[in-house]
């Protein structure tokens, strides 16, 4: 699987992994539909949104992927 990670690039992750929206959505962050997207990392729209535990936001971001991928 990809890396998943703070430096990672939103859009990209959406990209290969469109599951992950749902994250997103769950931490009230509609990032799929910012003029932004393709210009922001995972830490920055975290950082945007007041999102204090990135890593936490990025495991939930991995384990999403991993769960559809390995289905």
């Amino acid at each position: 699987m990809e890396s998943i990670g703070k430096n990672a690039m939103v859009q990209e992750i959406f990209t290969r992994h469109p599951q992950t929206r749902q994250v997103f959505i769950k931490n009230r962050m509609r990032c799929f539909g910012c003029d932004m997207l393709k210009f922001a990392t995972v830490e920055e729209c975290c950082k945007n949104h007041h999102i204090s535990d990135v890593d936490a936001f990025v495991s939930s971001l991995v384990e999403t992927a991993a769960k559809t991928a390995d289905a």
